[in-house]
């Protein structure tokens, strides 16, 4: 590609550039940048260096990598590939840094490298910053700025141009010294220069070749268009026209008279209505009457005038698209096909009135259609019964023969019309309330459940309301049966507390028998079996405890204490160590410095074992279970708590058993399940003034969190 003439300015200190006149006239003739990094090369290697390589910074992925290289082990030129991310490699950091640098022996190279940074710049501001007058070139701003430099940053604000960065690597020689060091400084930059060059060149280049293409399929699109499009300078003269409008305003090459006047008198039409709109500074349209010159008759027009626009903002031209609107013959053809279309589409609404009409007859509840002003429009049969046939067309739909209105239907008119006049004149759409009305096939009055909606026409101005009345009297019985059906389980709920009280009792006089023989075992057990009969011992007059306290129907004369908590969760998970083991629970401990709470060691412990139990039940594969303390201080005189949390990753709770939980016999276990334990965990906070709560989220877990008082100080 031949570049265009530059005045090249070499940088500061032409006696190092005079050293290396002949590399500058290779490099000042060089026509594409992609000679540019062989020629540096070269002339590296001319200056008796063994070894040098080129890196490019791809700014799209980041990444460092060769170029270009001369004498370079292929294994140690890989290891010159990096990322911009990677700061603490040395390439990087010298780009960062846009200072050369000579780092001694690395993996890269078996000598020490001289490192020298290329990036776009020149002294003078490019074309565009210099028309804009601006100082925002990114070529000027990299070579005026010294100190460390962002490569993301690396894009012209004025021209959005993407600059380049890149690497030169030079392998030295054993022996170096500052002056051989200046040269190849030098003669990079000279390098960077030229580069700089040809990369604003071949910018441009390829700006100008897009343009073109795009000016060429603009050209196309335009020609290929079947309407005719004229384009115009400011002072009305043809500038680009396409087929379609030379068939009006271009003299044909085997011209006639006719035709000449024919063209003529069509710029004048054309000019005279293209003047009309010239003052206006925005699109305009209008009709336009015009010659055809291959047949001689006048066609309609409608033409869209828009102005353009240059890149100072002034306007340059007009834009003128015509459209023949003289087939209104056709208007008559789409006339009756639209008429046909018509006919089909009330045959259409015919059909969808009776199939509504069907569903409406068929609803089973009373539907109700009121106008603007709320008077009955349409009604089902079930809604007659209520209001009665108001209107001729509920006769002629129904078949109403009794238009006479009884007196409770006078009364259920005044109701419904009291309730449609509030809800038209409401702001909503829709609205739900209740209304009593006196039903004719029960005899009585009846709750309805109204529904109510509006509908609209095309200005949004309300038409007709639409209202169904749903009978409440049926839901009113379930809810009569679902009462009926809880008080007999509270019965057999008392039943069975009598019963558990009786169990209790009977249960208790084998317990104390049983405690006897253990006391009088007390001198009899060898030494070695001590640990085993304490536990009896202890877990026989517990089991003896929770009979007597069975279904928290005997009150519990144990006297509370101040207790550790984190001892009995400790104890607890020794004696379910084995049954968590067996399913696969794993258990977390998150157990803080806790003060001594005032509770019944036995009942907290019960309280524990039945949330454990609980949550190894709701995990059947297996899961985790943590358990957490915490101390919750006093605020001002309010009571300090030990709060104790019990949360397993299980199946969760449904939510519509969230609220019923804590109730006796609600599980969700089937037939595995009692209901009491969570019943009784309640009871036992309560008694101890505690507060207990719960969270689940089914498929997710269930947290239990119990708050027991904390003993004063």
């Amino acid at each position: 590609m031949a570049t265009a003439k530059v005045n090249f300015q070499p940088p500061r200190g032409g006696h190092s550039i005079r050293k290396h006149r002949g590399a500058a006239l290779r490099l000042l003739q060089a026509e594409r940048t992609k000679d540019i990094f062989p020629t540096l090369l070269e002339e590296i290697l001319a200056l008796g260096y063994p070894c040098a390589a080129v890196l490019n910074v791809d700014f799209d992925s980041g990444d460092v990598r060769p170029a270009a290289a001369v004498n370079w082990p292929r294994t140690q030129l890989a290891r010159l590939t990096t990322g911009l991310w990677v700061s603490e490699h040395p390439v990087t950091a010298m780009l960062g840094a846009n200072r050369p640098a000579v780092l001694p022996r690395t993996s890269f190279s078996s000598r020490p490298v001289y490192l020298h940074p290329l990036l776009f710049s020149n002294r003078n501001p490019c074309w565009e910053a210099d028309r804009a007058r601006t100082g925002s070139c990114l070529a000027v701003q990299n070579f005026r700025r010294g100190a460390r430099i962002r490569l993301e940053d690396q894009i012209c604000s004025t021209c959005e141009m993407r600059g380049f960065a890149g690497v030169v690597a030079v392998g030295l020689r054993r022996h170096n010294n500052e002056a051989s060091l200046d040269r190849l400084g030098d003669l990079i930059k000279l390098a960077n220069a030229c580069l700089s060059r040809l990369f604003k060149v071949e910018h441009y280049y390829n700006h100008m070749r897009d343009m073109e293409i795009t000016i060429a399929q603009m050209s196309t699109v335009m020609q290929s268009m079947a309407d005719p499009i004229i384009l115009t300078d400011t002072q009305q003269r043809l500038v680009m026209l396409n087929k379609a409008a030379e068939r009006f305003f271009k003299v044909p090459d085997e011209m006639t008279q006719g035709l000449v006047r024919a063209v003529e008198l069509n710029n004048l039409m054309f000019s005279a209505a293209l003047g009309s709109r010239l003052s206006l500074d925005h699109e305009s349209h209008g009709d336009l009457t015009l010659v055809d010159t291959s047949e001689g008759d006048e066609m309609l027009f409608e033409a869209v005038s828009a102005p353009t626009y240059g890149p100072d903002e002034a306007q340059i031209g007009t834009v003128t698209v015509m459209r023949d609107v003289t087939q209104l013959r056709r208007a008559d053809r789409e006339l009756h096909a639209n008429y046909e279309k018509l006919r089909e589409v009330e045959e259409t609404v015919r059909q969808d009135r009776d199939r509504l009409n069907l569903i409406i007859e068929n609803v089973g509840d009373p539907i109700v259609v009121c106008d603007r002003e709320g008077g009955l429009v349409l009604m089902d049969p079930l809604a007659q019964e209520l209001f009665g046939a108001m209107d001729p067309l509920a006769h002629e739909l129904f078949g109403n023969s009794d238009p006479a209105l009884t007196r409770t239907q006078v009364r259920n008119n005044a109701t419904f019309t009291s309730y449609i006049g509030s809800f038209i004149h409401a702001k909503t759409t829709r609205d739900a309330a209740p209304l009593w009305l006196y039903n004719p096939g029960h005899k009585q009055d009846i709750e309805y459940d109204a529904r109510s909606g509006k509908i609209f026409d095309e200005r949004g101005h309300l038409v007709y309301t639409v209202t169904v009345l749903r009978d409440l009297s049926a839901l009113r019985r379930v809810e009569q049966l679902k009462i009926e059906r809880r008080m007999l389980e509270i019965e057999k709920f008392a039943a069975t507390g009598r019963l558990a009280a009786t169990i209790a009792h009977e249960v208790n006089n084998p317990m104390e028998a049983i405690k006897n023989a253990i006391y009088l075992l007390a001198g009899e057990i060898p030494e070695n079996a001590l640990p085993v009969y304490n536990i009896l011992k202890a877990e026989t007059e517990r089991v003896a405890r929770v009979v007597r306290q069975m279904l928290g129907l005997y009150r519990s004369n144990e006297q509370v204490k101040p207790v550790n908590v984190n001892g009995i969760i400790e104890d607890t998970l020794a004696l379910l160590h084995h049954e968590l083991e067996k399913g696969k629970v794993e258990v977390l401990r998150d157990l803080g410095p806790l003060p001594d709470a005032i509770i019944s060691p036995d009942q907290v412990r019960q309280v524990l074992s039945n949330l454990v139990i609980n949550a190894k039940d709701a995990m059947p594969e297996g899961g985790t279970l943590t358990i957490r303390t915490r101390y919750i201080p006093s605020r001002g005189n309010l009571r300090a708590w030990v709060r104790l949390l019990v949360a397993d990753t299980g199946v969760g709770i449904p939510p519509e058993m969230i609220r019923t939980v804590f109730e006796p016999f609600v599980t969700n276990k089937g037939e595995k399940g009692t209901g009491l334990g969570l019943w009784i965990v309640k009871g036992i906070i309560e008694h101890h003034t505690g507060k207990l709560r719960v969270r689940s989220k089914p498929g997710k877990g269930t947290v239990f969190c119990v708050d027991l008082p904390v003993a004063k100080p």
